[in-house]
């Protein structure tokens, strides 16, 4: 599914462009005639991370709060402000009244998952803290995590603009992506089970290197930039997802 739903994705932009349009952006689509696909897409992404039972634990952690920060993705559309302005003050407010109880659902159904996850669930995260690097990265990552949620409610509650709240949370999904291939890529500090490590390697350095092929995009002056950054993370988080599969398909079919 975390292969098909985004090679879904790309398919209806492919049909899109054929029609003349192109966005900036995969995040453009939201506003245009194939936002349920990728508001679908997405949301269907993000269930399947938080579902799926990651190893090591570092795994499990990174891809669950990458599916919290694909969430925000799905449902806080890159140019909302723009799109706001341009609506008439009944519009606007019940689209803001509309965005702010899914956000609030989202984080409340959050708050949920994390406790049943400890009373019932197997509870990881005294695992994370035995390991230097684990211990680390858990404790920015939740540093991240608390000020991206004051950010939302800064800006979604207080303010009623959710500008930067996309970016943001499409910043922070891909860290999260690229730390859970760094768990396969580097196992000893992140307690991987060692096996493709030279393959784990050359997606993650692919993943990092996205950063200044951007760049480059960027000074030229693309407008196709964030398109192509986010199809680049995009594609090789399912190149890991295929060796993730392939690496768990013997254990599954042997359990069963």
């Amino acid at each position: 599914m975390l292969v098909t739903l985004p090679a879904l994705m790309f398919l209806a932009i492919l049909i899109l462009a054929f029609t003349g349009q192109v966005e900036g952006s995969i995040s453009a689509y939201y506003l245009g005639p194939i936002r349920d696909i990728f508001v679908g897409a997405m949301v269907g992404t993000a269930v399947c991370l938080i579902v799926y039972r990651g190893f090591p634990p570092f795994e499990d952690y990174t891809l669950n709060v990458a599916g919290f920060y694909a969430i925000f993705v799905a449902f806080v559309p890159t140019g909302l402000t723009e799109t706001l302005d341009s609506l008439g003050p009944e519009d606007r407010q019940d689209a803001i009244d509309a965005l702010r109880i899914s956000i609030g659902a989202v984080i409340a159904i959050t708050v949920v998952f994390v406790l049943l996850e400890r009373r019932f669930g197997q509870w990881t995260i005294p695992g994370l803290l035995e390991r230097q690097a684990t211990k680390w990265v858990f404790i920015v990552t939740n540093v991240f995590g608390v000020a991206f949620l004051a950010f939302v409610l800064i800006r979604g509650f207080a303010d009623d603009s959710f500008q930067g709240v996309h970016l943001a949370a499409a910043l922070l999904l891909f860290a999260s992506l690229a730390a859970a291939v760094a768990s396969h890529a580097w196992p000893r500090p992140f307690g991987g089970p060692g096996q493709g490590i030279k393959h784990y390697r050359t997606i993650f350095f692919l993943m990092l290197a996205g950063i200044p092929i951007a760049l480059v995009l960027w000074a030229m002056q693309s407008e196709y930039t964030v398109l192509v950054l986010e199809a680049w993370e995009i594609f090789l988080f399912s190149a890991f997802w295929v060796m993730e599969a392939k690496r768990t398909w013997p254990a599954a079919s042997t359990s069963a």
